[in-house]
């Protein structure tokens, strides 16, 4: 993919601990893990559709260079913030393992 492809700013942010609001719920506090340019594309054809069946119609697929630190990135401790947008992470594929590209799937937060 040609480097002009990566034009959007992405912040890829993590949960360093957590604190309790007023009434004891946990909420986590989140710390900037990575921020870079990728490309950012809306699910199309048959991954749409896949979605808009489970509800994710949000659904964005960020695609990076690689970076040795995505390795540690998971779905329940990352998020991807975004035209002051937040998304949580779905899946993360490392491209045929080439460490190259790797693709983020994820859903924005409402």
């Amino acid at each position: 993919m040609d480097a002009g492809t990566y034009r959007e700013r992405v912040e890829i942010q993590k949960a360093v601990s957590y604190t309790r609001d007023k009434i004891g719920n946990q909420k986590p506090i989140w710390e900037t893990y990575y921020r870079g340019y990728a490309y950012v594309n809306n699910l199309s054809g048959t991954e749409y559709w896949a979605a808009a069946q489970t509800q994710a119609e949000n659904t964005v697929m960020f695609i990076l260079r690689y970076h040795r630190s995505f390795r540690d990135i998971d779905t329940k401790k990352y998020q991807i913030l975004w035209n002051s947008q937040v998304y949580n992470i779905t899946s993360v594929d490392n491209v045929q393992q080439k460490n190259e590209t790797v693709k983020f799937r994820a859903v924005r937060r409402d």
